[in-house]
């Protein structure tokens, strides 16, 4: 059994590695094409004066897309906001205990938001954001991959945490503002 839980969290550590490579490295593309949307933005209204009305948008939605696609980063890494006094007042298995009721609670939240997210994209490609000439449908897109990454990265930390509990000298992965996984590793 333990081989077995051992085998599905490498194979899931593996897969949340690269989707949080790929997430950060198309999230620097969006910082870049946010930047560019808005000093063209400047050039145009301040120099040209005359404003285009896509680029405020576009820059928008890149800073969406860049959330959500770095929300798994933040959370298997510890980068999101944690209460770390509870969690300070248990030790050993009490801790891994904790940590499972925790991310089942997150892992309903984020079935219920991913859900809900499915729908708003299918509400949104019914409608046309003129600005840009493309249905909303696909600008919103960015929650449920976001969303799905993060669940992904919540059955990591959960089966780690279950694995713990079976074994204590296992690696509880317990997100901080530290984080226990490096930053560096997506880079």
């Amino acid at each position: 059994m333990h081989a077995g839980l051992n085998r599905l969290i490498a194979g899931l550590e593996r897969v949340n590695d690269i989707l949080c490579w790929v997430g950060k490295q198309v999230a620097w593309l969006l910082v870049v094409l946010m930047t560019a949307a808005v000093l063209l933005q400047v050039f145009y209204r301040y120099v040209l004066t005359d404003p285009i009305g896509w680029s405020e948008e576009l820059a928008i939605y890149a800073m969406i897309w860049m959330a959500f696609l770095v929300a798994p980063i933040a959370y298997r890494t510890g980068g999101n906001v944690a209460i770390e006094v509870v969690r300070d007042l248990f030790v050993g298995r009490w801790q891994a205990i904790l940590q499972i009721v925790l991310n089942l609670l997150v892992l309903v939240l984020l079935v219920v938001l991913l859900r809900h997210s499915i729908i708003y994209v299918g509400r949104g490609m019914g409608s046309l954001v003129p600005s840009l000439g493309l249905q909303a449908g696909w600008l919103y897109l960015a929650m449920p991959v976001g969303i799905a990454g993060m669940l992904l990265v919540a059955i990591e930390i959960l089966l780690k945490a279950v694995r713990h509990l079976r074994d204590p000298s296992q690696p509880l992965l317990m997100p901080t503002h530290e984080g226990e996984v490096a930053a560096s590793e997506y880079e």
